[in-house]
């Protein structure tokens, strides 16, 4: 029986890989630009390539028309109180991918994420000293 369940493990994460090796771009291949919106409660985010072939980054890593990456952890406020993660937002598990935010060469895409995903947003409008750290892991698009 066990054996079985071992063999059964084995067969459902290969069928999980890709056979494509993943293509890291690098940072001058992109810009990242944060800008505090305090009048909104919110930071804009712009994602601009500056590489010659299409960027891809999984859908879950970037904030999604509610302002929100179901899921997403990867921001981290900065208060003069300590930093601040992300408010739970639930899974971002997709069996199969959550499909991809695709960017052509020159474009840019843009996305918002509200001081309450973090908190009393009236509180992070007031502290002085806040600030956001958003990273992006962009790779090369596989699909055409």
């Amino acid at each position: 029986m066990n054996r079985y369940l071992a063999m059964l493990a084995l067969a459902a994460i290969t069928a999980c890989a890709t056979s494509v090796p993943i293509r890291w771009a690098s940072p001058s291949d992109y810009d990242l630009t944060i800008v505090d919106n305090t009048a909104q409660g919110r930071f804009d985010i712009t994602w601009t390539s500056r590489a010659v072939a299409a960027l891809c980054l999984s859908k879950e890593a970037w904030p999604d028309k509610d302002g929100l990456p179901s899921g997403f952890d990867g921001a981290v406020l900065t208060t003069s109180s300590g930093e601040k993660a992300l408010l739970p937002t639930g899974s971002a598990y997709c069996p199969g991918g959550c499909s991809e935010v695709r960017l052509e060469p020159g474009q840019e895409v843009h996305g918002t994420l509200p001081y309450a995903a973090f908190g009393d947003p009236a509180a992070i409008a007031s502290d002085a000293g806040h600030s956001l750290a958003f990273s992006v892991h962009p790779y090369y698009c596989t699909k055409s």
